[in-house]
């Protein structure tokens, strides 16, 4: 048996020689002849090989036959030269978007009979999908010079990601645990080089929205959490790793500052406004405010928005008044006060 590659001229001439040779099925077979097309494995992974069969059984006076099969060449690719087939003779096949066959017994050789494999060729998987392996026309010439084409079953084959990089050093949070301050993760290193990452923070084990950088600044809601970070390595055909990184737990508050804006003075029982300001690093710090005049309460749960909040106050006795503004805090973050002196005339 020899094995070529063929142009389209030769392919028809094939098909002419073909026509001319013959086929005859014995009558009253006790098993009708059936085609079908096989695989070696049902799932491989990218880049792994598989053999495709056309099988026949129970045949009776085969000379030589002729066949096309269909595959996607995005999933599969044809290993050249690969057909090849047990039936005795010259086989010539050629790629034109199928893979086509052609077989003929040469001389006076004896026609092939029971099962045997029409074709069998090596593929290697490209890219991950299913692969529809189909045979639409399928035309056996027997020794008589009749020819007759049959049906052959299809097949499929699944092809797979390649399995997964994992981490060879876990990624590392970095940074300081308190409130306000900004956590960066390493990567870490993987076991298939050229991977891109992407990152995910986490709170307590769940994706924090929208925080999908590669630092992360701690604000008010991860106070008593734990952080961790999972880091997920991607490259084409392959399945996605993960590693997550070792959680860090939040027990810092964020430092505040409260500042107060008043008049130099004001007139006695007449109405002033005071802004306050509070601060805190990387953080825009939500509470209330409590004002003191002397010592005593005269303003409560005065909201703080955004850092800031405007108090209208009224001092009755006339001469140098302190008054004092003490930030009630939200959660993760300290308290503070500022002290500031007015003259009431």
């Amino acid at each position: 048996m020899t094995k070529k590659t063929m142009r389209r001229g030769a392919v028809g001439a094939i098909s002419v020689a073909l026509l001319g040779g013959a086929l005859a099925m014995t009558p009253a077979q006790a098993d009708e002849p059936t085609f079908a097309v096989t695989t070696s494995d049902s799932s491989v992974a990218v880049g792994d090989e598989v053999t495709v069969t056309v099988a026949a059984e129970n045949v009776q006076d085969v000379f030589a036959y002729e066949l096309a099969l269909d595959f996607d060449p995005a999933v599969l690719a044809y290993e050249a030269d690969s057909a090849s087939t047990d039936v005795t003779g010259s086989t010539y096949a050629s790629v034109q978007g199928d893979l086509v066959v052609l077989h003929t017994k040469l001389g006076t050789s004896p026609a092939a009979e029971g099962d045997v494999s029409l074709v069998s060729a090596t593929f290697t998987a490209r890219k991950a999908g299913t692969a529809a392996l189909a045979v639409p026309s399928l035309k056996l010439v027997g020794t008589d010079g009749e020819a007759r084409t049959v049906e052959v079953e299809g097949a499929s084959v699944a092809v797979d990601r390649i399995a997964a990089p994992t981490a060879v050093t876990a990624p590392k949070i970095s940074g300081s645990a308190q409130v306000g301050k900004v956590l960066a993760v390493s990567p870490g290193t993987w076991s298939v080089k050229g991977v891109s990452t992407r990152v995910q923070w986490l709170r307590n084990g769940k994706a924090i929205a929208g925080a999908t950088r590669s630092t992360y600044r701690l604000t008010a809601a991860d106070y008593k959490a734990s952080i961790s970070a999972r880091v997920t390595a991607t490259k084409a055909d392959h399945a996605d790793g993960t590693a997550v990184a070792r959680a860090i737990r939040v027990t810092t508050k964020a430092v505040s500052r409260t500042g107060a804006k008043v008049p130099g003075s004001v007139k006695a029982k007449a109405a002033f406004k005071a802004r306050v300001s509070v601060k805190a690093s990387g953080i825009s710090p939500q509470g209330t405010i409590r004002v003191y005049v002397g010592g005593r309460l005269v303003k409560k749960n005065v909201e703080v928005k955004d850092g800031s909040a405007t108090v209208w106050l009224r001092v009755a006795k006339k001469g140098r008044s302190a008054v004092r503004f003490v930030y009630v805090p939200q959660s993760g973050v300290e308290g503070s006060s500022r002290l500031v002196k007015l003259r009431v005339r």
